[in-house]
């Protein structure tokens, strides 16, 4: 728009100057106004020029401005009380955005922040924050950014509750800052690796990391591996996640086991997920979910604990949805390690999404 009107401007002015020069010059030669004419086509062409270059970046380049908000109430029951709560499933906002390179490749970014509907409703902390190019060759990225082990336990991760997957979340790697990825799709497979490099934090507990793992997805079902390691004061946490997802008709149906071990005395860790979907028709779907979490510490310690969920989702649209949810919190030494004690929780909440793309 701004080179059209600077064009309408400019287009009299200069098809008025070579009547201009005539006029002050009587002797001009018919040549003189030969190359008046053609410089008044040079800038003409030079205007067009301009405005189909900002044409094609501007379409070189996408854009989306995202998010999911997802606010709870319900209540949590013991044997003691019962505690209501307004509570806020992990709800964010978010843009992306990649432009095309003259050299074939794309440049990529990424931004998310929470959105803490639970307490003041104020912009959290960043979840993801990364910029990237990515080609024939794979994608590389460098900034805050899902883990492979993580991107493998996706397939468990169904839940409306900010702590799931169920068993995993106690103990998993989610995101993490400072790293640097490298991604490389070959057909089905694709291969995952990033390393966390956090300069002068090194001597912070668990601040380095290497992370890979492979994920292969087939018509209907995925299989996925990783394997992560980190550092910590006095031992190295070495971990696996392994994980396998079908789909049969309506139903779907995910596990993942994932295996934690510290270099200490009872330092290992399980959790196991297992979890099933079933689509009752085009707008209600049942949820359900059991898990496992095993410490391998002494009973006045241990956090051992098995979770069963049960969801009901009422889907109005592809960006509105309701639901109530049950779980049961069953833990198996509440009665020598007073820190824990089981529960039960029931929740309705509401989850709204949108993405807008320009």
């Amino acid at each position: 728009m701004k080179h059209t009107r600077l064009k309408s401007v400019l287009l009299p002015l200069a098809l008025a100057l070579p009547i201009f020069a005539a006029q002050a010059a009587e002797d001009a030669t018919e040549a003189e106004l030969q190359r008046q004419f053609n410089e008044i086509k040079t800038r003409l062409a030079q205007l067009e020029q301009g405005k189909v270059v900002t044409a094609e970046q501007e379409s070189n380049t996408e854009m989306s401005f995202y998010g999911t908000l997802r606010p709870t109430f319900g209540v949590t029951s013991t044997d003691d009380n019962d505690s209501w709560d307004v509570g806020d499933a992990l709800s964010r906002i978010g843009f992306t955005a990649e432009h095309k390179l003259s050299n074939g490749m794309i440049g990529f970014t990424r931004g998310e922040f929470k959105v803490q509907i639970q307490g003041d409703a104020h912009f959290g902390d960043a979840r993801k924050a990364y910029v990237g190019i990515k080609g024939d060759f794979g994608r590389v990225a460098i900034g805050k950014q899902d883990t492979t082990s993580y991107a493998v336990m996706g397939v468990v991760d169904i839940f409306n509750r900010t702590n799931t997957p169920l068993a995993y979340d106690d103990v998993g790697v989610f995101r993490k800052q400072e790293l640097v990825s490298y991604r490389k799709s070959f057909g089905n497979l694709q291969l995952r690796g990033e390393a966390q490099f956090s300069g002068e934090n090194d001597d912070v507990d668990g601040s380095e990391l290497f992370n890979a793992g492979a994920i292969y997805t087939g018509s209907d079902y995925t299989l996925g591996f990783a394997y992560l390691t980190r550092d910590f004061t006095g031992a190295d946490e070495n971990s696996i996640a392994v994980t396998a997802s079908k789909s049969i008709g309506d139903w779907y149906f995910a596990a993942a086991y994932g295996g934690f071990s510290r270099d200490v005395v009872d330092g290992d860790i399980t959790t196991i997920d297992v979890v099933a979907t079933y689509a009752i028709n085009s707008e209600y779907k049942l949820l359900f979910g059991a898990s496992q979490f095993d410490d391998e510490q002494a009973e006045v310690n241990s956090k051992d604990v098995a979770r069963f969920n049960t969801t009901l989702e009422w889907q109005g649209s592809k960006d509105f949805r309701l639901f109530i949810e049950y779980q049961h919190n069953e833990y198996d030494n509440d009665d020598v390690n007073l820190a824990v004690s089981d529960s039960d929780q029931l929740t309705v909440g509401m989850r709204y999404n949108f993405d807008v793309k320009f």
